[in-house]
């Protein structure tokens, strides 16, 4: 079996099946870190650029990036995401700690660990909802957020060494989450390995990531940023998953990031919920194993970007802000890098890690939104597009009666 687990640097074969039957999607050209931010003080460092280049797997239908900048770069002591700050996926995760307590009959003394816990929000969700015995584990210096909490907290990255130190201290998991981070890591084989260390026979392993059939109909080319190494449809992670004697018991999707998907995994060979096979319906008749959806993707992308620029071109002389800087909002500023050429700045929640940075590569500002009040912007267009109707229905009750609010995806929104 192969171990899945890859070295730094360019990958020319199927990150599952090992094929070098792939077909080129889209090339985002050099790009600089979605995270690599620059502090306004030090404007003069330059970020370091590295390839995105998406293909297809003919065989585990799925995407992948075919570069990998390696977890220690990407997943560092100044990592900036904190989904703590965004109500709506606080009251996301809420949502996934309640049904986990109900569908598996949570006792007080199961363990759950969430690996790639960030700042501990989905753990603070459990005991919130009454269950205490949590643990964490977030390589990152978003760990120390977990205090607030009184949450236990393992700051390492995870794989195999780090779960053996888990168990001793620990013991096994009941329920193991991860949410938007088994995409993420370039040693998949020690992750899956570690997670069969400190997960219990009857376990349920919980994973939530991007969700390719979304990616596809929603033209959602943002998601292709160097954190993102595949994206899955569930085909290809079951695929996966029985490799490492993994079964699917089931799968749900929601509209988290503009579309999600959620599967549920146990060592135990179980009998699937119906929806994981109403899923793969869905997949195939939506055309994920036919090449030509993928190619008719790109070319989406390239009437977007005219009409973008058209409607940007025609009122440059508007006052235009950005709104929202998660890690997709770098890929769109590039791959429309006339973007840098219209906007004033880019603003985020007060309460933001990266404020008083400029966007990796150019010159924008991230600025505190409470200052859009006192100079109201003609235009907002919002990058995190996917919470399109929530940013601009409450920025409409503040007072940005007269502002246009604008969505680049998944086809360009205007509200006026």
């Amino acid at each position: 079996m192969k171990d899945h687990n890859y070295s730094t640097g360019f990958l020319n074969y199927c990150q599952i099946c090992y094929s070098n039957d792939l077909l080129e999607v889209m090339d985002l050209g050099y790009q600089p870190l979605a995270d690599d931010l620059v502090k306004t003080n030090e404007f003069n460092r330059e970020c370091i650029y590295y390839p995105i280049k998406i293909h297809l797997c003919k065989k585990c239908r799925y995407l992948q990036n075919n570069y990998i900048v390696g977890d220690k770069i990407l997943y560092n002591k100044n990592y900036h995401y904190r989904p703590g700050i965004s109500k709506s996926v606080v009251d996301n995760l809420r949502l996934l700690a309640k049904e986990t307590i109900f569908n598996y009959d949570l006792k007080p003394e199961d363990l759950v660990i969430d690996i790639g816990s960030n700042d501990g929000t989905l753990l603070s969700q459990f005991k919130y909802l009454g269950h205490s015995n949590l643990l964490g584990v977030e390589p990152t210096g978003t760990y120390i957020f977990h205090k607030k909490h009184n949450i236990n907290v393992v700051n390492d990255y995870f794989n195999l060494k780090s779960s053996k130190k888990i168990y001793s201290k620990y013991g096994k998991a009941k329920i193991i989450t991860t949410t938007n981070v088994f995409a993420h890591t370039n040693k998949l084989g020690d992750f899956i390995n570690g997670i069969k260390k400190i997960i219990k026979s009857d376990g349920i392993f919980i994973i939530e990531n991007h969700y390719l059939l979304d990616v596809i109909k929603k033209n959602q080319f943002d998601t292709f940023y160097h954190e993102h190494l595949r994206t899955y449809s569930l085909k290809s992670l079951i695929r996966l998953m029985k490799m490492h004697g993994f079964y699917v018991y089931n799968a749900i999707t929601s509209e988290r990031y503009g579309g999600n998907i959620q599967v549920h995994f146990t060592l135990k060979k179980v009998k699937p919920t119906s929806t994981v096979n109403k899923i793969l319906k869905i997949e195939k008749d939506f055309g994920l194993d036919n090449p030509k959806t993928y190619i008719r993707f790109n070319s989406n992308l390239e009437k977007i970007k005219i009409e973008f620029f058209e409607y940007l071109n025609k009122n440059k002389s508007k006052f235009i802000i950005g709104k929202a800087f998660p890690a997709r909002a770098s890929i769109i500023i590039h791959y429309f890098s006339f973007m840098k050429d219209y906007l004033q700045f880019i603003v985020e929640q007060p309460t933001s890690l990266k404020l008083n940075h400029f966007v990796p590569g150019t010159s924008l500002e991230i600025k505190s939104s409470n200052i859009i009040l006192k100079n109201k912007p003609d235009i907002m267009v919002i990058l995190a597009w996917h919470l399109f109707d929530v940013i601009s229905d409450k920025w409409r009750r503040k007072g940005l009666r007269n502002t246009n609010f604008v969505a680049p995806l998944p086809k360009l929104k205007i509200h006026k």
